[in-house]
């Protein structure tokens, strides 16, 4: 009877680790690596022709208190001589449950440089940590071979990356000059 017992717990622990491994149909998430730190960054240089560092970084300030809510909480340093706003903001990530519906799992912090030079901007976006008890960099959700590691957290991934795109895709609107609006009547 206790061989039975025992080859059922066996059997039972080898079903559960091998729920946990990666099902080779699931594709990796397509964040971008940065080759030095190793790190989710996601970094550009956009052109801005005929613009100041001073424009551009009036634009991003100005694009920065439209598109948080709280700029105080965001905005760790703002130096117009420099040319350079750092900021620390979130993102939501959320689980799904088992009824399809998406519930609250936690916040992913990042910090988020952007930098004004004669004719361009760079941004970059990196240090994404999931707050929990100790900051967890999201890197290892990457590891599969983790005994901590499911397939949610490739779709948490993804949704850091859909919320990022998004919010670049908002700043390089934010950084275009304003139309000017000549009523010709």
């Amino acid at each position: 009877m206790k061989k039975i017992v025992l080859s059922l717990f066996v059997l039972a622990i080898a079903l559960c680790a091998n729920a946990q491994k990666p099902n080779s149909k699931l594709p990796v998430p397509d964040l971008p690596i940065d080759e030095r730190t190793q790190l989710v960054t996601y970094q550009d240089v956009v052109k801005q022709d005929g613009a100041t560092p001073k424009v551009l970084f009036d634009r991003a300030m100005e694009w920065a208190k439209k598109y948080y809510k709280n700029t105080n909480e965001v905005i760790k340093n703002a130096d117009a001589e420099k040319g350079v706003i750092e900021m620390r903001s979130t993102v939501r990530i959320f689980s799904k449950q088992k009824d399809g519906t998406m519930m609250p799992k936690n916040v992913v912090y990042y910090n988020f440089k952007l930098e004004c030079r004669d004719g361009r901007y760079r941004y970059t976006i990196t240090n994404f940590n999931e707050r929990a008890q100790s900051a967890a960099p999201i890197e290892n959700w990457f590891k599969t071979d983790s005994p901590y590691w499911s397939p949610s957290q490739y779709e948490w991934l993804n949704q850091i990356d859909e919320q990022v795109k998004e919010l670049i895709n908002s700043l390089e609107e934010g950084m275009l000059p304003a139309e000017v609006f000549e009523d010709e009547w």
